[in-house]
């Protein structure tokens, strides 16, 4: 008798319970969010706000390569000028040159940490439910 009656009450508990992927704690069976941990344990998404912010990293790294180049383009057309008219002696095609992959490097630099943080900030976006929307 001890054993149905400890069966019984194991058959009882399973299909109600189960344990939360994330922390491990005992769940109701049809629970969509864990009270322990406070994680969804159905499917989720991102939602609209991060497939934005992803675009938005996606074109402003785009943009600072394209500015990248035509900062190049653009000074190869100083170094040329300068190059053919050496108005100043102190101003050499190699100082221009070095002033120009300074500024371009600083484009990169400073255009790629910006994509680089929009997502991140995709990814801390808050998750819902696919229902929820």
């Amino acid at each position: 008798m001890l054993a149905t009656a400890a069966r019984s009450s194991k058959e009882l508990l399973a299909p109600r319970e189960r344990p939360c992927p994330y922390c491990c704690s005992l769940i109701p069976q049809d629970a969509k969010k864990c009270h322990a941990c406070a994680e969804w344990v159905v499917g989720t998404s991102g939602g609209i706000a991060a497939v934005v912010l992803r675009l938005l990293a996606l074109a402003w790294a785009g943009l600072t390569v394209l500015a990248a180049v035509g900062l190049w383009t653009l000074g190869q057309g100083i170094v040329r000028w300068v190059w053919m008219h050496a108005v100043d002696p102190a101003i050499t095609p190699q100082l221009v040159n070095l002033l120009l992959y300074g500024a371009i490097g600083v484009v990169l630099l400073k255009g790629m940490m910006v994509s680089v943080s929009l997502g991140l900030l995709a990814r801390l976006a808050p998750r819902r439910p696919r229902w929820w929307t």
